[in-house]
Parts: structure tokens; C-alpha cells; sequence
């Protein structure tokens, strides 16, 4: 899924999430399962516990080049047929006081345990095996709302301090505030959002809404193993122009946005620009000025073949810009987007939809000095729509082999809801059928000499299951075929020392996952 929250793949740094498990499995849909503990005197404290696991099997790891387990005690072990699972649990406490006075006060407190069990994700040295397993804390905040009248409309303003997860639109830029692997654990689930603070000023209103944001991610090089993302300071604003799905409420819900167009911009106060980011992809932010235009939803107001209702379009293009000198560059010049038609048939049996999507992170000719043009993908999160596999490109090539710079990706996705009620009347099943055709931009741009640009081309399909808007569960399956840019990613992987085992044509997976909200 994806990924991968935070989590994906950047040559030597990968981001592990899952975003069909984040989409599909609760993260879009109302809790309304919440159990009231305290309600009196206009204070309410409620509880909640979310509960999640997955497991996977990938036949033929990497092409063959398979995935290597550290010892502990030095070397490796290689695993040419990845098995793994994984299991989190988050509880939550929330607290409102209706002061009376003009004003509400809020809370939330969460903290999350996971573990991998199995071998480990399939990465190629991978970042959760010999059974990690960890409880840390999630969220931690508290805030103010206040009713506001702006231009004769009604308005919310929060003010939220501490500890909190915080997202722009789906999540393409900034979604994920923790990376979630070495001892934490839960490398593919990624349940980890929460950014620290100082906090975030919230504006909700119809049909604008704005951000306000001065956050930080949460890094920790000991717990992940040397694997985490740079530790980074920002600070910036989102202004969104949306319009609202029927009864819908888009100042504070993605997922209730009909069409939406939003403008982002952030700076980069501190990062980390040590040694150990020297010439990755996701390092040299220290200064980095990051815009991006995004938009989504019913855009074109034309009736004709019920395009007003049925054709979506989504697109993202942002810029990374930095002056600075670090990490073994002068400097930054870079960008990524996605564009992505759509159109449901919704005239017909089973309600086709289909989309193609072009997804391009930029990348450079050369992997080593000068300005940098790989895309750095920040805290892309990807669970806030209907899609399988999120932006990360493909359950086993996207997830585990390729980089998430220096890459373009064609998709073309099919999904159908058929008339079938398993167990309730109002439960629903989804099938689907998603092809990806990945490539390098630059082969060089990832330290591949005398090598084509084509990674892979993969065909997933999918079966989801929503049982109720707090439960819900998914099978997956699909293969890869590899690419002269794949097959040579899988040999690069292989860590230095260990024996080069034949890399293949093609690479397998099968993943199955559920979702519970109490």
C-alpha cells in the first residue's frame, strides 16, 4: 500500500506505507464507533481503539536479488521468498470543553504499538527484521475553537499546540510526521502520523479554508535503525478554494471536498545535514523553500456525457528550491507532480471507474554534486482517496525495488463495486485491476551505468471488503516483470560482500490486510 507513509523507496532510503490500507481501511471513513467515558458539565472525554495487520508473501524477492536480514551478531541472512506480517494497535483518548464562554477546548492523546514478525519487510536490506516490536506515543495535543463571522460567513478558528497529525489535501506533500521502521516496526502498515510541535492555526470556513503551520518531523536515526528521513523544521500556510460534496463538511474534511484547488507553501527552518545524508535524495532540505499547486474533484462544470458529476481530475506539481550548499551539493532545484483523469461509469452495472495517472519525481544526471534535481518527497502520505496503492508505483517494484526520484510512472487503474452484500445490507465489495510501467529518467541519476530506463511493468489485482465505516479488510496479488533499470536496481542492492544471486524477470506478491475501528 504504501506507502508508504510515510514510508517508500529512495535508492539507499525507503518509505514504507500503506495507502490502499490507509485509504481504504478507515482513515477516509467517519469513526463513529467512539465510546463515551465522561460526559458532564459540558466536558466529554472519549476513547477509542484502532487494531490492524497484514501479511505478505513475495515469491522471487527483488527479481532474485532477494532481501538481506542483519544479523546480530554480523552478516546477513537472505530471504530469496519474503514472508512477513505485521500488527499495530492504537488506543486514543479524547477530551472537548464547552466552555460557555466563546470558546472550546480540545484534546487528544494516543500512542501506538507495533510490531513485524516473519522475516521482515521485503526491502533489500530490510529495515524491520528479527521481530521489532515497540509502543511509542502518537499524539499529545491541545487546542482552542472559536466561532468566527469572516465576510458575513460562519468561520472556525483552532489553535492546536503539541504533538498532531496534519495533512494537505491527500497527503503528496505533507502527510506523515513519523517513519515508521527499524524497532518501530510496522514498516508497511505505517500507522504513524504525528508531527511535533509548536502546532498548527486552523481557519475552516465555505468555501475557504487555510493553514497555518509550524511543525517538525519526529526522527530518531537509533530506534530506525539509520534509516529515518532527515529531522526537519518548517514552517508555512495552505489556502484552499473548495466546493462541498452534499451534506458534506470540506472546510475540515478531504473526503467531503467535491472539487477543491489549494496553494501550499513551506520553508525549511532546520534539517539535519550530517554525514549520513550525504548525496541522498532526501536530504539538503536545511533552507529549502518547497510551493505546490494542487487540485482534485469534479472541476469541469459541462453536463454533456455527465462529465459535471462522473470525470474527475487530480493533479499536483511542486518546487523544491534551495541556494544552500549541503550534503554535498551547491544547491536545490527540483520538482514532482501527478496528473490523473478520470471517469466513473455510473451509468452501468457495477460502476466502472478508471483513471490514468502520470507520475514523474524528478531526478538528475548525475548522483553526485553539483545542483540537485531529485525529488524529495517529504512526508508524502497517500491515504486520503479512493485509490489503490496510493502514489506509491506498485506492490512489489514501487514498494520495495525502486526509487521514489529519478522515476516516471504510468498507471492505468480499474476498479468495480458488484451487487454483492456478504453479511450486511449495506456492506460493500470492490475489485480491481491496476498496471504500472515505471522508468527511470536518468539511469545515471541513480549510479547505473550502460544501462535502458525501464524498471518494470506490473499488474496488481484487488479485492476490498468494507463491512461498515469501522471495519474493513483487502486481498491482494500480482506480478512484476522486470526491466533492465529494475534488474540492475536489484543487483545495486545486494550489500557489498554477499555473493550476487541471479537476478531474474519477474517478481510475485501476495498481501492480504484488515482494519478495525472500536
Amino acid at each position: 500500500m504504501h506507502g508508504f507513509a510515510g514510508s517508500g523507496v529512495y535508492g539507499a532510503l525507503r518509505l514504507g506505507c500503506s495507502s490502499l490500507l490507509l485509504s481504504a481501511f478507515g482513515v477516509n471513513l467517519p469513526a463513529r464507533a467512539e465510546q463515551t467515558l465522561v460526559s458532564l458539565g459540558g466536558v466529554t472525554i472519549q476513547s477509542a481503539l484502532d487494531i490492524g495487520g497484514s501479511a505478505f508473501h513475495l515469491p522471487h524477492t527483488n527479481f532474485g536479488g532477494g532481501s538481506y536480514a542483519v544479523r546480530p551478531s554480523g552478516g546477513y541472512t537472505r530471504h530469496a521468498n519474503t514472508t512477513y506480517g505485521e500488527l499495530y494497535a492504537k488506543p486514543t483518548l479524547k477530551g472537548e470543553w464547552k466552555t460557555g464562554w466563546g470558546f472550546d477546548v480540545i484534546g487528544n492523546a494516543s500512542a501506538i504499538g507495533a510490531t513485524t514478525l516473519g522475516d521482515g519487510d521485503a526491502q533489500q536490506v530490510s529495515q524491520t527484521s528479527g521481530t521489532p516490536r515497540s509502543v511509542y506515543l502518537e499524539e499529545a495535543y491541545l487546542g482552542v475553537r472559536v466561532p468566527v463571522r469572516l465576510g458575513g460567513g460562519h468561520q472556525a478558528l483552532t489553535i492546536q499546540g503539541g504533538r498532531q497529525a496534519f495533512a494537505v489535501d491527500d497527503g503528496f506533500l505533507i502527510g506523515k510526521g513519523t517513519y515508521s521502521s527499524g524497532e518501530r516496526g510496522a514498516w508497511w502498515y505505517a500507522p504513524r502520523f504525528a508531527f511535533s510541535g509548536p502546532g498548527v492555526i486552523k481557519l475552516e470556513g465555505d468555501p475557504v479554508r487555510a493553514d497555518v503551520f509550524m511543525l517538525e518531523s519526529n526522527t530518531d536515526n537509533d530506534i530506525d535503525r539509520g534509516y529515518d528521513r532527515p529531522k526537519t523544521s518548517f514552517v508555512g500556510f495552505d489556502v484552499t478554494w473548495f466546493v462541498n460534496k452534499a451534506g458534506g463538511h470540506g472546510a475540515s474534511t478531504y473526503a467531503d471536498r467535491a472539487a477543491y484547488v489549494t496553494l501550499t507553501y513551506f520553508h525549511v527552518r532546520d534539517a539535519d545535514t550530517s554525514a549520513h545524508y550525504d548525496y541522498s535524495t532526501r536530504a539538503d532540505r536545511n533552507g529549502m523553500n518547497v510551493a505546490a499547486l494542487s487540485w482534485g474533484g469534479t472541476l469541469l462544470p459541462i453536463k454533456a456525457l455527465g462529465i459535471s458529476k462522473n470525470f474527475t481530475f487530480y493533479g499536483n506539481f511542486v518546487s523544491e528550491q534551495n541556494s544552500r550548499a549541503g550534503n554535498g551539493y551547491t544547491g536545490v532545484s527540483a520538482y514532482g507532480m501527478y496528473f490523473e483523469p478520470g471517469y466513473t461509469f455510473s451509468m452501468l452495472p457495477w460502476t466502472p471507474h478508471i483513471f490514468y495517472r502520470y507520475t514523474r519525481f524528478g531526478g538528475g544526471r548525475n548522483a553526485e554534486g553539483g545542483v540537485k534535481h531529485n525529488y524529495d518527497t517529504f512526508f508524502l502520505y497517500d491515504g486520503k482517496r479512493y485509490t489503490y496503492g496510493g502514489y506509491w508505483p506498485g506492490e512489489i517494484v514501487g514498494m520495495y525495488l525502486a526509487p521514489l526520484s529519478d522515476l516516471e510512472d504510468h498507471q492505468i487503474d480499474l476498479t468495480v463495486i458488484p451487487p454483492v452484500h456478504l453479511f450486511r445490507r449495506n456492506d460493500s465489495l470492490k475489485l480491481g485491476l491496476h498496471f504500472y510501467d515505471l522508468s527511470l529518467l536518468y539511469a545515471s541519476g541513480m549510479g547505473l551505468k550502460n544501462t535502458g530506463r525501464h524498471v518494470s511493468d506490473e499488474l496488481d489485482a484487488s479485492v476490498e471488503y468494507t463491512l461498515d465505516e469501522n471495519t474493513s479488510a483487502a486481498l491482494a496479488g500480482g506480478a512484476a516483470f522486470a526491466g533492465p533499470a529494475g534488474r540492475a536496481l536489484s543487483k545495486a542492492g545486494v550489500p557489498g560482500g554477499q555473493p550476487m544471486p541471479t537476478i531474474g524477470h519477474h517478481a510475485g506478491v501476495i498481501e492480504a490486510y484488515f482494519y478495525k475501528h472500536f
